[in-house]
Formats: C-alpha cells, sequence, structure tokens
C-alpha cells in the first residue's frame, strides 16, 4: 500500500533519524564537553536537546493513540524519558561519566516537550480529548478519510 504521508513528515521522520544518532554520538563521545558562559552549561544543551528530540518524535505521527490526546502526549513523553534513561546509563561504556542532573535536565526537557505537543494536539483537535482526522500534526477540520 503506498504511503500517503505528507513530504514534510516524511522529511521530518529522516531529520529525527539523523538527529537521533548526532544527539548519541554528542554524548556519548568520550571527553566532549560543553563551554559555555557558566559551569554546567551542558544541562542547558541537555534540556534543549531532549526536549527538541520530544517534539521531534510527536510531530513524526510514529507514536499514536487512536484513544486520546492526553494518552498520546503520555506515550512520547514516556518515551522520551526512557530514551533520556538509557542514554545516561550507556554513557559508562564510552568513558563519559553517569550524572543525576543530567538526567534531571533530560527529563525536564521531555516533560516541557510533552507538554507543548499536548497544547499543539488539543489546539488542532478543538479542545477535545478525541483525537480526529488523520495525523495529529494537521487540524481536524483539513485531515481526509
Amino acid at each position: 500500500m503506498p504511503s500517503t504521508l505528507p513530504r514534510w513528515i516524511k522529511l521530518l521522520r529522516a531529520f529525527f533519524i539523523i538527529y537521533t544518532l548526532a544527539l548519541l554520538t554528542a554524548t556519548h563521545w568520550p571527553g566532549l564537553g560543553v563551554p559555555g558562559p557558566f559551569s554546567r552549561m551542558d544541562l542547558v544543551v541537555h534540556f534543549g536537546a531532549f526536549g527538541c528530540w520530544t517534539i521531534m518524535l510527536g510531530m513524526s505521527g510514529w507514536i499514536r493513540s487512536t484513544r486520546c490526546i492526553r494518552r498520546q502526549a503520555l506515550i512520547v513523553g514516556l518515551i522520551g524519558i526512557g530514551f533520556g534513561w538509557a542514554d545516561e546509563l550507556t554513557q559508562p561504556m564510552f568513558d563519559r561519566v553517569f550524572d543525576w542532573l543530567d538526567i534531571a535536565a533530560d527529563m525536564s526537557g521531555v516533560i516541557i516537550a510533552s507538554l507543548v505537543l499536548l497544547f499543539i494536539w488539543y489546539r488542532k483537535n478543538g479542545w477535545q480529548c478525541r483525537i480526529e482526522g488523520d495525523s495529529l500534526a494537521q487540524p481536524a477540520s483539513d485531515a481526509r478519510s
């Protein structure tokens, strides 16, 4: 069956894969530091990087719930939190250091991004819990059957 996904979703999915590989490389590269105007600038980077990762995952349409927008955001958020934990837990295998503050920054970015996605999806679906239409990334009135 041919794919009927919009081109921008296909591009977003491809970019998401590239971004994921770049993020994993950056967080596992031995001795890589983040210089900045204050110490622990890496926490800001973790927050932003995992927040962006979560937004892209949510907008890609790979993770979908047909029941409720809140469930959709919860699933995306839990996957993001799991990804952040897995990322941090595997770093010692690459001569990196496990850091609780990094996990906290990752989780904070994921949670804020999940709330942003929830707001976007509620707005696109008319502030109702039910998901309408073909894509969460499109307004319900634009969905084609």
